[in-house]
């Protein structure tokens, strides 16, 4: 390849065809009969430059090049033929184009002539489509994001990160004399090609300049465009301004100029141009008719009224239009209806009006202190057409927050009025015990016609919640997970004082049936059931369940991700985050984080609100309470939770959990007369309670154990049996608690080995740390290892070897290697040295952590 052929290919680039431009050029150098060849491109695609570099090669390799008619009419040529250059070909005169075509029949000069594809005249659309059409032509093309990346590297003097390209392509289309002025405003100015941010006033001046040139009517055209005007739509067939317009010559000339895409649409960064650098008092009257446009075809205003009102366009048409949009989003998209709710009152709606409306956006959207905000107003100020709606939410947020009397109120005094409002009262005093009254609000409840989809999903709720308190557990449980499928299916987000799926857990917890109670908080939360506002009750619930089937760890990464998730949680979430904390410190025997939890949840505690799904976290609480002698301090919430439980007849199913709580509790003060009242009703519910039989017998069996009367296929049986009603956790103490205290060490392997066998993990720490040494258990650094630092902790507590084993699943005769192991590492020998050294050794392990 000659150097003049190489230098060619830089002139390629950006082409279509590079194989035509450098047969273009060799046609030139080669001589021989005059070449007449087109370039033709839209505005600031680049044919000037084009031009201007194929001059500059020719030139360099010895042929006369002129630039005009008057310059090729003045100059004196050797014997190589001339190359006329001619470019904008359509602001040629008519005289010109004459000229033009009389050199062209003759024995004349190379001509290469520049065009845009949309003339002005007849005579130079002649000339044109000769060229054009008839003869070779380099058809320019916008450039691609690599290319763009390479320019960037010329204009910046460094590389320009991919995502900064595509930012300029999709702002440009990659018309190069807009990327070019993109690259200059990111050098110059520092703009950040966010088309949010407004452009640079030197750049917005420069980016003006072509738009400026425009002859009015196209001028006029493309502000239309930039303001929601479409060439595909009715508005422009419509519009007074464009009555007597030829739109498809308009358009013509619209992509010549290379301000607007093939596509039709103008390129956004001259939309942002047109938007930024014309002043407002100009865009006015073409907004307001765009709008009487639309008005006129017949149309919805869709889109274009959201984007009339962002830019600050009032117009009670524009406000009805966002509001009508706002309220179809409303059910299953409340963040977009806030937003259009929003833009409509930028429109001039009126603010009070949309009240209500706004509230039950902001609770779906999750902002509940917003929606708060919103129907304190509503409630506090003259009465509001839209109230019903206020109470609706208001009692959402006051059952969020523990005030579920005050939220049946609400509920109980809109029934007559709302048919939705009866099962959500029903809903309400069920969770309450007040089943006759849930009962009466159902069977009262107004006849629906035709019910939505939440609304089938709240009525079956309120049966299933119903049929769970008056003993048809099975019957409940299948309406519960069918009203949680359809809450799930129709996507609406309404307000709710509580979830169907978490009632249904709180069933299937009763029940012992803890996959399907993971199950459906699971597929709730994959469907954000109830909306952001349920989502960290709904991983809380969950929480529990995980806790209920030894899974910690899974129950560890729910609360955490609760913890992290910046929502605020209502008073009956933070009640069950507390239990969580409170039940994790319990199964991994850390008193000392107990001890932070316990004392983190204590004002909680104080004023827990009491309801029936409260029950599994204030059990956790009360055996946690037992365990630090703090059991005075929930003796009210325990009384508030009996008296729930008799007012709703004392339902087996849901009075089971508490009693069991309260056996443990008794079992840790060593609370004789306890443990033999709330055994006496566990035995008298076991008739009617599957549940109930097993937690009877495996107490009784645990007390036998605590006196030192183990019998193996006794306590084997019964751990297992309290395993499968969905007590794993306990089941596991209980073994462990026999084998500590078991006469016959084969039983005591026996029973630590079912230990292992119904906690997966703590037979795999077990095997971890049987006495069999490791180069962790060679070493004499001084360093505990995590084992032996859990065993240290114990012995803190004064616990035996027998009760360390139990603790943690390990044999006695293993618990006392540890302690032999760590006076070796300690240096120690008599126990109040080791006391001593511990308390040191974990004060500063507390503190390094």
């Amino acid at each position: 390849m000659t150097p003049a052929l190489s230098t060619m290919e830089g002139l390629a680039q950006g082409t279509l065809g590079g194989d035509d431009a450098e047969a273009l050029l060799r046609q030139l150098l080669d001589g021989g009969a005059p070449i007449h060849a087109g370039v033709t491109g839209p505005g600031g695609a680049g044919k000037s430059t084009f031009l201007h570099e194929l001059a500059v090669v020719l030139r360099r390799e010895g042929l006369d090049v002129v630039r005009s008619l008057d310059e090729y009419a003045r100059a004196e040529f050797g014997g190589e033929r001339a190359v006329l250059l001619v470019d904008d070909a359509p602001h040629l005169s008519d005289d010109d184009v004459a000229a033009l075509t009389s050199l062209m029949r003759g024995d004349g000069p190379h001509i290469i002539i520049a065009f845009r594809p949309w003339p002005r005249s007849q005579s130079v659309a002649r000339l044109v489509d000769h060229f054009g059409r008839e003869r070779p032509h380099l058809a320019l093309q916008y450039l691609s994001a690599a290319d763009i990346r390479r320019r960037a590297a010329e204009v910046l003097g460094e590389e320009f990160p991919e995502e900064q390209a595509q930012s300029v392509l999709d702002l440009t289309s990659g018309s190069p004399r807009f990327v070019d002025e993109l690259l200059l405003a990111v050098r110059d100015d520092g703009w950040d090609l966010n088309p949010a941010t407004p452009l640079p006033a030197a750049a917005l001046e420069r980016l003006r300049h072509p738009i400026d040139g425009l002859h009015r009517e196209l001028l006029d055209f493309t502000v239309a465009l930039a303001v929601g005007f479409s060439i595909s739509g009715p508005a422009l067939a419509t519009s007074a301004r464009f009555a007597g317009s030829d739109h498809r010559d308009l358009m013509a000339a619209a992509r010549a100029s290379g301000l607007v895409s093939p596509d039709g649409t103008l390129l956004p960064i001259v939309r942002i141009t047109i938007l930024q650098g014309t002043p407002a008092h100009e865009l006015w009257p073409m907004r307001r008719e765009l709008v009487d446009a639309i008005e006129a075809a017949g149309l919805p205003l869709g889109g274009t009224a959201v984007e009339l009102a962002l830019h600050g366009f009032r117009d009670p048409r524009v406000a009805r239009a966002l509001c009508t949009q706002a309220d179809a989003a409303l059910p299953t998209e409340p963040v977009d209806a806030w937003r259009l709710y929003a833009a409509s009152i930028e429109a001039g709606a009126d603010i009070a009006s949309l009240g209500a409306r706004r509230a039950q956006a902001a609770w779906a959207a999750g902002d509940i202190h917003a929606a708060e905000r919103l129907v304190d107003g509503l409630l506090t100020g003259s009465e509001h057409p839209d109230l019903p709606r206020a109470m609706h939410i208001a009692a959402a947020i006051w059952a969020r927050k523990g005030m579920l009397r005050r939220a049946a109120d609400a509920y109980v005094g809109l029934a007559d009025a709302e048919a939705s409002a009866a099962p959500l009262a029903a809903v309400t005093l069920a969770v309450l015990g007040a089943r006759e009254q849930a009962r009466s609000a159902l069977a009262d409840a107004p006849v629906v016609e035709y019910s939505t989809s939440a609304h089938v999903a709240v009525s079956l709720t309120a049966e299933g919640i119903l049929d769970a308190i008056e003993g048809s557990p099975d019957r409940a449980l299948s309406a519960l997970l069918q009203a949680s499928s359809v809450m799930n299916e129709s996507g609406e987000v309404v307000p709710l004082p509580e979830a169907p799926a978490v009632l249904a857990a709180h069933v299937a917890l009763n029940a012992g049936e803890l996959d399907i109670a993971a199950g459906v908080l699971h597929s709730a939360a994959e469907a954000v059931q109830g909306g952001p506002a349920f989502r960290n009750r709904l991983r809380l619930t969950q929480a529990l369940v995980e806790l209920r089937a030894d899974r910690p760890a899974r129950a560890r990464r729910l609360l955490e991700a609760a913890d992290s998730s910046q929502r605020p949680l209502g008073l009956r979430d933070e009640v069950l985050a507390h239990s969580v904390r409170i039940g994790l410190a319990r199964r991994t025997d850390d008193l000392a984080t107990l001890v932070r939890a316990w004392t983190a949840a204590r004002q909680t505690v104080a004023r827990m609100p009491m309801d029936l799904t409260a029950l599994p976290a204030l059990g956790e609480i009360a055996v946690a309470a037992a365990r630090l002698d703090e059991s005075h301090f929930i003796a009210q919430p325990l009384a508030s939770a009996w008296a729930l439980l008799d007012a709703a007849g004392m339902p087996a199913s849901w009075s089971t959990n508490l009693h069991w709580a309260e056996l443990q509790a008794a079992i840790l003060r060593n609370d004789h007369a306890g443990l033999a009242a709330h055994s006496t009703a566990l035995l008298d519910a076991a008739p009617v309670n599957r549940v109930a039989s097993r937690l009877a017998e495996a107490g009784r069996v645990w007390a036998s154990a605590l006196a030192g009367d183990v019998d193996l296929p006794t306590v084997e049986r019964a751990a297992r049996d309290l395993a499968t009603a969905g007590y794993q956790w306990d089941a596991v103490r209980l073994a462990g608690h026999a084998a500590g205290r078991a006469a016959d060490h084969r039983d005591t392997i026996a029973l630590l080995a079912l230990a292992r066998n119904l906690h997966p993990e703590a037979a795999a720490s077990e095997t971890r740390h049987e006495p069999r040494e490791t180069a962790e258990d060679r070493r004499d650094d001084g360093s505990l290892s995590a084992r032996e630092l859990q065993v240290a902790r114990l012995v803190l507590e004064g616990k035996t070897y027998a009760e360390i084993g139990a603790a943690i699943f390990i044999s006695p005769r293993t618990a006392e290697h540890h302690i032999a192991r760590i006076r070796r590492r300690l240096g120690v020998t008599t126990r109040s040295e080791l006391i001593a050294r511990l308390r040191l050794e974990l004060d500063d392990g507390d503190g390094a952590h």
